[in-house]
């Protein structure tokens, strides 16, 4: 390891930037093959660091949700309870209600997939 390498290492730890630190050494053997310039090695580096925030938050998110399951909507069984109005479940989950600050109250039965499509939604919203 060069002196370079070592001294970019250690800012990139004082800048708390550790997705380009995870991958600094698969994209320094991609420049050094000729496959990255140094633009280019210089974005993949940045996409790496946007790539490990954004999955951070993300988990971050779902942990502060405490959803009780992973459920999504393709997940769901539509066909066990057919009075449910799929495609109005299915216009919920373009999140309208969302930006427009409107509640969504799921009613019926035991049963049918209420929580389900709730948590569904939730993490749809999450993930946004």
């Amino acid at each position: 390891m060069s002196v370079m390498t070592t001294a970019l290492r250690d800012s990139l730890k004082t800048l708390r930037l550790s997705g380009m630190l995870d991958t600094l050494d698969a994209r320094l053997t991609q420049a050094q093959k000729g496959e990255l310039g140094h633009l280019g090695f210089l974005q993949v580096l940045c996409q790496d660091e946007i790539t490990r925030r954004e999955s951070v938050a993300l988990e971050r998110r779902l942990r502060g949700a405490r959803f009780e399951q992973q459920a999504t909507l393709e997940g769901f069984d539509f066909s066990a309870s057919p009075k449910l109005p799929a495609a109005q479940i299915r216009g919920l989950a373009a999140l309208r209600q969302l930006h427009s600050g409107e509640s969504v109250i799921l009613f019926g039965p035991v049963g049918v997939g209420k929580t389900h499509v709730a948590q569904a939604l939730g993490h749809r919203a999450v993930r946004v």
